[in-house]
């Protein structure tokens, strides 16, 4: 079935320019045929028929190659890595198959191998395997061991041997559906036709591919062993959502004010090993994901592969495969920076580079005088406590916050105060940070924490509660910032003034 599905895919692509061709044949056809019999006729039937001839033939010509640029992350070579090429050349060997002739590592959470061909696949000319180095710092080596044996599974079974071309023809295909989704009712019903013909194509050809991860992971646990490859499997997945995380919550954490952390591994790697992380890592191996997979996706679903894994013979696990990954790479963290900023865009590189702790304070900073700004307006920080006085906290109150229709001002102030309340505490808390008085700190077990000095530490709650509730009294709050050194007009200012 395998096979015959295998058979299919490459029949249904190899037969996509044979239609094209044939409908490009058809309207040229349709051309030649109304020319002998009407002019008018030809003309208009030209109208409709040779804007679609063009992009299917348009098409067909421009289909999109893959190049040697197309990699990124760092290339290593077995004089600088020379543990991690030594495993891949064993496995290679027991997998029955050549190794790569090129390793780069890349920051993403996954591994992947692909093959330079020639003469529609018959001719390998280039091997190159492709590992996240999030791979390595947070798998133990047994489960790193299963991730490249899956890897060098696809060589051995000859499922990289035409993936370039199958890439290329999906491509293809796609761009013939999309130049077709146009009003005209020939191109509607023209891109009808070739929608159907892609709809085909993508569901034999991912069932392939799900067909040939099955087959990768058997090789896996045959060279990593059943457990090794069932726990990467978990492992991986969990590592994704944690390095999503990462990235949106602490690496990009200063972006906005200009800031990059100088070791992204050093963070990674805190990030990790967190006590309050890792139980959420691994709640998320215990009940990992329940998103259902299509006939659209190219890999079946973590808890279907590893049903599979377990339903089959069992391998045994080698000894000495708890130990981490990351001595199999040396400079792990190091090498994580230099992977990220290959696909980094441009304006990465012009952002200054600081510690940790002084980029979540950078970062934050910067994220409450945008807000502060924002809830502010045109007003100084005194000009919205007066308001808070006069009794008009729906000036200061979320814009669609809308009080219920015959509220009295009473009631409208105390629907107001929980989102003045909010909202006053960003404007306050960007005022204490610009005078030194407060600072928020680096916390790898959850959001960073906002602290001021130990003098006005117990008042502060009390006081913003004061100033925000329906009857307000913003005495004790203006006292408080007084003391603190923040100025009556305060404004906040997104030039960083501490850091």
């Amino acid at each position: 079935m395998k096979s015959f599905r295998g058979l299919l895919a490459a029949v249904l692509l190899a037969g996509f320019p044979l239609l094209v061709l044939a409908f490009v044949g058809g309207i040229v056809a349709l051309e030649v045929l109304a020319l002998q019999h009407n002019v008018i006729a030809a003309v208009k039937l030209g109208i409709i028929t040779v804007p679609v001839g063009w992009i299917l033939l348009k098409t067909l010509l421009t289909v999109e190659r893959v190049t040697d640029d197309d990699v990124p992350g760092v290339q290593v070579t077995p004089e600088s890595q020379p543990a991690l090429w030594a495993l891949v050349r064993e496995l290679a060997a027991e997998a029955g198959t050549r190794p790569p002739d090129e390793i780069y590592l890349d920051p993403d959470v996954n591994a992947a191998v692909t093959e330079r061909t020639s003469w529609l696949g018959l001719r390998v000319l280039r091997r190159r395997m492709i590992i996240g180095v999030p791979l390595i710092m947070g798998l133990r080596q047994d489960q790193f061991r299963a991730v490249l044996a899956h890897e060098l599974g696809h060589y051995s079974n000859k499922d990289t041997r035409f993936a370039a071309l199958t890439y290329r023809g999906r491509k293809s295909i796609a761009r013939v559906v999309d130049g077709l989704d146009r009003d005209g009712y020939f191109e509607r019903f023209v891109g009808w036709l070739f929608k159907q013909y892609a709809k085909l194509y993508f569901v034999v050809s991912m069932s392939v591919c799900r067909a040939q991860e099955l087959a990768a992971d058997a090789v896996s646990a045959r060279l990593a062993g059943t457990d090794a490859a069932t726990s990467a499997l978990r492992e991986i997945e969990a590592l994704a959502v944690t390095w999503r995380f990462f990235m949106n919550n602490y690496a990009a954490i200063g972006w906005d004010a200009g800031y990059l952390p100088d070791r992204f591994g050093e963070g990674y790697r805190a990030l990790l090993t967190d006590p309050a992380r890792a139980e959420q890592m691994e709640e998320m191996r215990r009940n990992p994901s329940e998103d259902e997979t299509s006939r659209w996706d190219s890999h079946p679903a973590t808890r279907d592969r590893v049903a599979t894994l377990e339903a089959g013979s069992r391998t045994p696990v080698r000894p000495g495969g708890e130990r981490p990954a990351t001595e199999l790479l040396t400079g792990a963290e190091k090498m994580l920076d230099e992977a990220l900023f290959t696909v980094f865009s441009d304006e990465a590189h012009t952002k200054r580079r600081t510690d940790w702790q002084s980029l979540v304070a950078i970062g934050r900073r910067h994220a409450a005088a945008e807000a502060a700004t924002e809830i502010l307006g045109e007003r100084t920080l005194d000009m919205a406590l007066a308001l808070l006085d006069a009794g008009r906290h729906e000036e200061l109150a979320d814009p669609g916050a809308v009080p219920p229709a015959g509220a009295g001002p009473r009631a409208r102030r105390e629907f107001a105060a929980v989102s003045v309340r909010r909202r006053l505490a960003v404007v306050v808390h960007a005022a204490l940070t610009d005078v030194g008085a407060g600072r928020w700190s680096l916390s790898w077990s959850g959001p960073a924490p906002f602290t001021v000095d130990e003098r006005l530490a117990d008042g502060l709650e009390p006081a913003l509660d004061k100033a925000t509730a329906a009857e307000s009294d913003t005495e004790p709050l203006r006292a408080l910032l007084t003391a603190a050194g923040v100025p009556a007009g305060y404004r906040p200012a997104l030039t960083l003034v501490r850091s």
